[in-house]
């Protein structure tokens, strides 16, 4: 492991022990590399440590080399992250480990733009601390990026971990109101995603940039803190003319908003509904933005009146509007590179969500059932699945597809193979209809 610091980490090399200072980054690589070196970015704050330890070892156990690892660590007040990364990495001399400590918590944002500059990877990955890549993750999306190499980014299938076989993202969708949308969460992987596509944007729970297209598009808008900037980033980036494809081969497991469950509803309401002001107002044309910008201003006016995290609704209303001068400022900048229209990126395309954000787990129901059979029947028709869709159809028009367990024995005996993830909606339906 070739080693060397960001602003207040260590360097190791295999001649000593650790030593401050600077020094030119290592990038040796065993024999088997050929491709570009990658840059693995994880941003950590107070990091739980079985999540750190599964992350990092999916990264050093990658088929992929060469590889470098950056670890930007935001202020942690729990001792030993230095400590567990390095230990991680011991029996992997190959890949080289730049670890940044900072003296704060600088927000995401922040961290991640200090990440990608302490790189030098010709290609950056940017991972949740509480995600787990598939050991040739990183060699398909690298093969993705090097079949379009104009492309800004490539988004990998992510799939939650409770309970394995249901999608967390596969790329991310922007509607017209500039809100971002995970393609696919909540559904069961029946492979209704298995296409590459072109989408509109990326999750930064796992992620593929090329370095010259995050120089292309700018760094993160440290403003934000945390929440939404990889909606900002992927809408800025569609406005500037740039493109992001699907690899949904490359699979990563992620643990739905580990790292950040313990900072409260009211401290996301608050961080999202002002970010999603300021991506519209930066971002869109002029009059989707000053709809967007009264639109959001009545919503979070309704939160309040209506005693839904008013103290949070309200300082979201107060600092996107305090911040308004400064995003005006940005969004000139934009506006004057702007290569295309909304039209041509925004809409979600349909695309559904069946996710429940106050348990953190996947909605069961009919109709996810409806969605998923659908979108795999759009992209891979097959008789059996028309056959029972359209009995779905016939039993909804009814009155018997209010029944989960009904619906479900259908589909059992309708013909198609029952892959586990499908088993596994379909026992959820019939769990659900017995209570």
């Amino acid at each position: 492991m070739g080693v060397r610091p960001g602003p207040g980490g260590t360097q190791l090399g295999a001649a000593g022990p650790p030593r401050e200072g600077g020094g030119a980054l290592s990038t040796e690589v065993g024999p088997e590399a050929a491709g570009p070196l990658v840059s693995v970015l994880v941003v950590t704050y107070e990091p739980d440590p079985d999540l750190l330890r599964d992350c990092i070892q999916s990264v050093v156990l990658s088929d992929y080399r060469p590889l470098q690892l950056v670890v930007v660590d935001n202020g942690s007040r729990r001792a030993g992250v230095r400590e567990q990364v390095e230990s991680l990495l011991a029996e992997h001399q190959e890949v080289t480990l730049v670890f940044s400590a900072q003296g704060d918590n600088l927000g995401y944002a922040a961290a991640t733009n200090v990440g990608v500059g302490l790189g030098d990877g010709e290609l950056v990955l940017l991972l949740n601390p509480d995600a787990r890549l598939d050991s040739d993750a990183i060699r398909l999306l690298v093969d993705a990026a090097g079949a379009r190499p104009t492309a800004a980014g490539f988004a990998p299938k992510i799939l939650l971990a409770n309970p394995g076989v249901a999608i967390d993202s596969v790329g991310v969708a922007i509607h017209p109101g500039g809100e971002g949308s995970q393609r696919g969460l909540g559904q069961a992987d029946l492979g209704q995603y298995d296409l590459q596509e072109e989408v509109a944007g990326l999750s930064f729970a796992a992620a593929l940039i090329p370095r010259a297209a995050w120089a292309r598009v700018g760094p993160l808008d440290v403003r934000y803190f945390m929440f939404y900037e990889d909606v900002d980033w992927s809408l800025r980036a569609q406005v500037l003319g740039e493109t992001f494809w699907t690899v949904p081969a490359a699979r990563v497991l992620h643990f739905h908003s580990a790292s950040t469950r313990h900072l409260g509803g009211g401290f996301k309401t608050r961080l999202i509904q002002r970010n999603l002001i300021w991506t519209a107002v930066k971002n869109l044309e002029t009059r989707a933005a000053v709809r967007v910008l009264l639109r959001r201003t009545a919503a979070n006016l309704r939160r309040i009146s209506r005693l839904r995290h008013p103290s949070a609704s309200g300082r979201a209303l107060a600092e996107a509007w305090l911040g308004l001068p400064g995003m005006l400022g940005s969004r000139r900048e934009i506006q004057r590179r702007r290569r295309r229209r909304d039209g041509e990126f925004l809409g979600g395309r349909g695309e559904t969500t069946f996710f429940d954000a106050d348990r953190y787990l996947p909605e069961t129901s009919v109709a996810a059932l409806v969605a998923v059979l659908s979108r795999l029947y759009a992209v891979a028709p097959e008789p059996a699945l028309e056959r029972t869709l359209l009995r779905i159809s016939s039993a909804e028009a009814t009155g018997l597809g209010r029944d989960p367990a009904r619906i479900a024995a259908m589909v059992r005996a309708g013909g198609m193979t029952v892959s586990p993830a499908l088993e596994w909606l379909l026992a959820q339906m019939e769990r659900a209809a017995r209570r």
